[in-house]
């Protein structure tokens, strides 16, 4: 029996550590390429995301700053996008005829890489571009990550790869192979009902003569009844698994739906439905809010109120579908004027209400105020017709005029109204 079991071990050992190796090596470098290849896509997906984040949500204010000639601004705004390692430099040129250029970072010799970005500015229905934005995309940083990685992981999993295989070998070397022949002896020994560990051998058709085929014979007939049963155990496992993600994925769709409607409620109760701005409920939160800031950090905070002239004779001549068109024409020019901190609200048929917050002098209000103006009285063009229009400015201001809400709204529409009055008298 000894010699039976030397003369196996040494034709088993050569193939289990062949096996072992080409298995290992296998793993190895399948889980290199994957993990490697979704590091490098998630990379590149980073740099697409900053790219997009530039375009959709820095390119409005750098226009906006262009526009107004605004250089620390622009210096800033650049700035903080090269604080993403995902853009190695941006350049930006404006004026006319583009002669000024601020460049922040390495744009490199302008190569194919370089993204290029127009600013357009919307002044009204006139789109005007002011200038181009450049920018270019880090891909050292992209091959830099990965061959880092690539380094790292391929060190990690040989080493993983070459003690596992080691403490593997070591493990059937003094665990298994000397204890075959118990084994067996313990297999034809086997009582239905007594606790037993069942032991799956996965050999394939040419299994050689040795111990583990005797074990194999020895186990058949056991390991087929508790193979049954652990497939009928699983078949229930995985109806049961099936029932409770129906039930989650019904219960995920419910939550949906709900959260769902629950916006669409928030938004219909805050906003005017015809022009999309805010209502009145929304223009009491956010001007309270704004006021309790402007406490705070000690600051103003300027209420104009915006009533159109002559809007009852264009509507009763032109219809109420002209009307309404009026309203979302001017509306879409105030709001292109105020900043994104600034609430632009609907209150009445044909008025509106600003909120400007962080104006820092009486200049700046004067260019709002101003701004506003030459909007409202851009001609209105309808069916094919151009038609005058404008609108009168009554303007507050906190803590000057009022230092309540209501106050500043009194004082903005008694400004106002003089304001019509005085246009009448003209």
């Amino acid at each position: 029996m000894a010699r039976l079991s030397q003369k196996n071990w040494s034709r088993l050992g050569p193939r289990l550590l062949v096996w072992v190796l080409l298995v290992s090596s296998a793993i190895t470098l399948g889980s290199i390429t994957l993990q490697i290849s979704m590091d490098y896509r998630r990379d590149m997906g980073n740099m697409r995301n900053a790219l997009d984040v530039i375009e959709k949500m820095e390119l409005p204010s750098l226009t906006v700053a262009a526009w107004n000639f605004d250089r620390n601004q622009l210096i800033a705004h650049m700035g903080g996008m090269l604080e993403s390692p995902w853009l190695s430099g941006v350049q930006l040129r404006y004026g006319m005829n583009e002669n000024a250029v601020i460049t922040v970072g390495d744009l490199g010799d302008l190569s194919s890489e370089i993204r290029e970005y127009p600013l357009i500015h919307v002044n009204g229905t006139t789109q005007v571009q002011v200038g181009r934005l450049l920018a270019r995309p880090n891909v050292d940083e992209v091959y830099r990550r990965t061959h880092e990685r690539l380094t790292l992981v391929l060190a990690a999993q040989i080493a993983s790869a070459l003690v596992m295989s080691a403490c593997l070998l070591l493990l059937v070397s003094a665990l298994i192979t000397r204890h075959l022949h118990r084994m067996a002896a313990f297999a034809r020994a086997f009582v239905p009902g007594a606790t037993f560990v069942p032991l799956t051998l996965e050999r394939g058709p040419s299994a050689p003569d040795d111990e583990l085929t005797l074990l194999q014979d020895s186990l058949n007939s056991a390991y087929s009844r508790l193979n049954e049963a652990h497939a009928r155990e699983h078949q229930q496992i995985e109806e049961l698994e099936r029932c409770v993600a129906e039930r989650t994925e019904e219960l995920r769709a419910i939550n949906a739906r709900l959260i769902e409607s629950e916006q669409a409620m928030r938004v219909l109760a805050h906003s005017d439905p015809l022009t999309g701005l805010a209502n009145r409920i929304l223009l009491d939160e956010r001007l309270d809010r704004a006021l309790s800031r402007a406490v705070r950090h000690h600051r103003d905070v300027v209420v104009l109120l915006i009533d159109l002239n002559d809007f009852k004779p264009i509507n009763d001549r032109y219809g109420h579908a002209a009307g309404d068109d009026l309203l979302q024409t001017q509306a879409n020019r105030m709001r292109h004027i105020l900043r994104e901190t600034d609430t632009l609200a609907r209150i009445g048929g044909d008025e509106f209400v600003a909120v400007l917050e962080d104006l820092e002098a009486m200049t700046d209000i004067s260019r709002v105020f101003d701004a506003m103006a030459v909007a409202l009285s851009t001609p209105w063009v309808w069916e094919g017709k151009t038609i005058t229009v404008s609108g009168s400015i009554g303007m507050a201001r906190f803590p000057t005029d009022s230092d309540s809400a209501e106050g500043l709204l009194r004082c903005a529409d008694e400004a106002m109204y003089a304001a019509k009055r005085q246009r009448r008298r003209a």
